[in-house]
């Protein structure tokens, strides 16, 4: 295994699950290392918005959230002051599920907060409180997308250790986008966000084995990601997919 505990950094990881979790697009790998050269790196994003009709109901979150921490959504409920507000998440096998209660307040706007209680990419919508007025804005409502990730510890590596083998059988090389891990089998894609920017690398080496960490990016990685700070830094990182 490849390792060097030099710089640690603050960054979000979200392990692929498919397709639709993976907003990022893994690049071709490097030849003769089964690495990444060129990965596509996303720009900055603004925050996760659901938008109706002019002069209709708003939904704005931000796009990234942490497990069992708290959630805000804001919006609009133009005619609904006084009333209460419902967050709901979409529950893929059930429907529509309350999770969060707040109240309009008189200028239509409200805020509710919400424990995320659950991983990977989540739709949320609000709606009046209600069974008739919650019907009649339900099909209305906007949708905003969240992506919410379980806290983790990080560091990269690099220097010193390049032209070396690692775990899974690359050479290490400078321009080389990849991540280590204890368990993952080698090949098992991550996307990785940082200040808004999102990439997808693979599993190709074994670590971090310090006390407290889980991942171990290449130097590459971190540099692509826009992150340079020495120190230690939280990742969050949603379900896993084995290579094939």
């Amino acid at each position: 295994m490849i390792s060097f505990f030099r710089d640690r950094v603050v960054l979000v990881a979200v392990l692929c699950t498919g397709v639709a979790l993976c907003t990022a697009h893994a690049a071709h790998a490097a030849p003769g290392t089964g690495g990444m050269a060129m990965p596509e790196v996303l720009p900055a994003a603004s925050g996760g918005m659901g938008y109706g009709d002019p002069g209709t109901q708003s939904l704005i979150v931000r796009p990234i959230a942490v497990l069992n921490r708290t959630l805000v959504a804001r919006g609009t409920m133009p005619g609904a002051a006084g009333r209460k507000v419902v967050l709901q998440r979409l529950d893929p096998a059930h429907g529509w599920r309350n999770v969060a209660r707040a109240r309009v307040h008189s200028t239509s706007r409200f805020k509710v907060a919400w424990t995320a209680n659950r991983m990977g990419r989540i739709s949320l919508r609000a709606i009046v409180s209600g069974r008739r007025r919650a019907s009649a804005s339900s099909s209305a409502a906007p949708i905003a997308k969240v992506t919410v990730y379980r806290a983790a510890m990080a560091t990269f590596y690099g220097p010193g250790f390049f032209g070396q083998q690692t775990a899974c059988g690359q050479v290490l090389a400078p321009d080389m986008h990849g991540v280590a891990h204890k368990k993952l089998p080698c090949g098992t894609l991550v996307a990785l966000t940082y200040a808004g920017r999102e990439i997808v690398v693979p599993v190709i080496d074994r670590g971090p084995f310090h006390a407290g960490f889980s991942w171990d990016l290449t130097q590459a990685t971190a540099d692509a990601l826009g992150f340079t700070s020495i120190g230690a830094g939280e990742i969050g990182y949603a379900r896993i997919k084995a290579a094939k």
